[in-house]
């Protein structure tokens, strides 16, 4: 009898698990994965697609009047780098016994019914491995005549009211040293932005401008007209020639080491 009840038993235990296998077999059957692939690699080649308005980021500006400032676009692409800059444009000066000083126009757009102050905009867009830097500025060239013997010694250009804003879309850290005023003189370069590379701050795009429009919501509103100055020493003032001077500010940025 014994035999037969471990019989009946372990014919018990081979029917449950028979019974059970289908049903497990029917649950998986009811989903099935599929895998999407993606390969990532460091950019650099995509076009700039246009200026970010610093007082409104959502929104990209328009071409600058063809009458007032340039606006230069960086002809080199790069995961890292200044994409676009503003000419300043400081009018007219006379000679003087005294100190001279002019501001630079603002930039303006749809005919002047829209004004905003220089500006520089950069990105990065490094792989993740890579983050912090430095942007600088630095006058490269004294403002020199059409008759290179014509030169504004000693003069400055000084910057001021600057403002850093990220592209609206840019939810990246906006760096968080920033200087909101220097003075340029030649040959020596001023730290103007520092992206923290230990806090992984200044991914993607951002823009910094100097002086804001009177209907701006940000930054110092009714600056924009006032916020680069030329300053010509008055040893120079009292010696300029008559002629069209330009000088160079050169505007860089380098990865944190």
């Amino acid at each position: 009898m014994k035999l037969r009840t471990l019989s009946s038993a372990a014919l018990v235990a081979a029917l449950t698990v028979g019974a059970l296998s289908p049903m497990t077999a029917f649950a998986d059957a009811t989903e099935l994965d599929s895998t999407g692939n993606v390969i990532v690699e460091e950019g650099g080649d995509e076009q700039i697609p246009g200026t970010v308005d610093p007082e409104d980021p959502d929104e990209i500006l328009p071409e600058p009047d063809p009458d007032g400032p340039d606006e230069n676009t960086n002809p080199d692409l790069g995961a890292l780098m200044i994409e676009k800059t503003t000419d300043l444009d400081f009018g007219t000066i006379k000679t003087s016994a005294n100190e001279v000083t002019a501001y630079a126009l603002p930039m303006s757009f749809g005919g002047g019914t829209e004004t905003r102050g220089a500006y520089v905009q950069w990105r990065d867009i490094r792989s993740a491995s890579s983050f912090g830097y430095t942007i600088s500025a630095k006058m490269t060239q004294q403002f020199t005549g059409t008759d290179a013997s014509n030169v504004l010694t000693s003069s400055t250009v000084s910057y001021n009211n600057g403002m850093a804003v990220a592209q609206g879309d840019n939810t990246n850290t906006v760096p968080s040293n920033v200087s909101s005023a220097f003075t340029l003189q030649l040959n020596v370069a001023s730290t103007v932005v520092t992206a923290d590379k230990d806090a992984q701050e200044g991914k993607g795009r951002y823009i910094i401008e100097f002086g804001q429009s009177e209907t701006s919501t940000t930054g110092t509103p009714g600056t924009d007209a006032e916020s680069v100055l030329l300053t010509v020493p008055a040893a120079t003032a009292s010696n300029m020639a008559e002629d069209t001077y330009t000088a160079k500010i050169t505007w860089s940025i380098v990865a944190a080491a």
